[in-house]
């Protein structure tokens, strides 16, 4: 009788064991299909994050009329946030990778050629042309005051498609912004009426002087040859 339990009892494991060895099998695949999908998972989410990025650094762009750069080495994070808050609202400084940088300018030609100013770890500021002069300022007294000119001053730019070098992006923001050119046209066409009434006043008045002159120049004259006439 035992006898015969015993072999009821192999049979039985004999006929379970393909099944068990068909669910190891599964496992297995399943834990393989997973560990192979989960490189591509996160590189389609790396890839997502990247694009991402450029598209908000092109939308930084769209608002800026110069673009310049300066090293991340050295610069505190809190510091760097200290200094946001003194540049105008309008000003975004970034730290973005290079590679994005540049994959962004290709929908601006107005930033592009600047390759060269692509290297190392860089804070980007995007500058609207009404800031450029206070922004630059604001930069150039806080790296004076912490002594931080040589690591951590402008290295260049790019302006409407010109590469500028760290004194050419200082000259820019010394030019007239064209919100400053206007108010000086609006002043120059408000003041000519004023002035080119006193310059006809003032022609007027010498031309009616000459006139007078000349009037009595003639009258001389007359006046001489008539005392001649009676002295014959």
């Amino acid at each position: 009788m035992s006898r015969l339990l015993l072999r009821v009892s192999l049979c039985a494991c004999l006929v379970q064991l393909p099944a068990a060895f068909n669910t190891l099998a599964m496992r297995s695949s399943l834990q393989q299909g997973a560990r192979s999908d989960s490189p591509r998972m996160a590189s389609a989410a790396v890839t997502a994050k990247k694009a991402a990025i450029v598209d908000e650094v092109k939308g930084h762009m769209e608002g800026a009329s110069m673009m310049f750069c300066v090293r991340s080495e050295g610069i505190k994070v809190n510091d760097m946030n200290m200094m946001r808050q003194k540049f105008p609202e309008s000003v975004t400084v970034r730290c973005v990778k290079n590679t994005l940088v540049k994959r962004a300018t290709e929908d601006f030609p107005n930033f592009q050629g600047g390759d060269d100013l692509l290297a190392y770890s860089n804070y980007w500021f995007f500058v609207p042309e009404d800031s450029m002069r206070e922004t630059v300022d604001i930069w150039e007294d806080w790296i004076k005051e912490t002594n931080k000119e040589e690591e951590n001053g402008i290295i260049g730019g790019m302006f409407d498609g010109q590469v500028l070098d760290p004194k050419g992006v200082v000259a820019i923001t010394k030019l007239p912004t064209k919100q400053e050119l206007m108010q000086q046209t609006a002043v120059l066409l408000k003041a000519m009426p004023t002035k080119l009434a006193r310059y006809l006043n003032e022609a007027g008045a010498t031309r009616v002087a000459r006139a007078t002159k000349q009037a009595s120049g003639q009258k001389l004259v007359q006046a001489v040859k008539a005392m001649e006439g009676k002295k014959e």
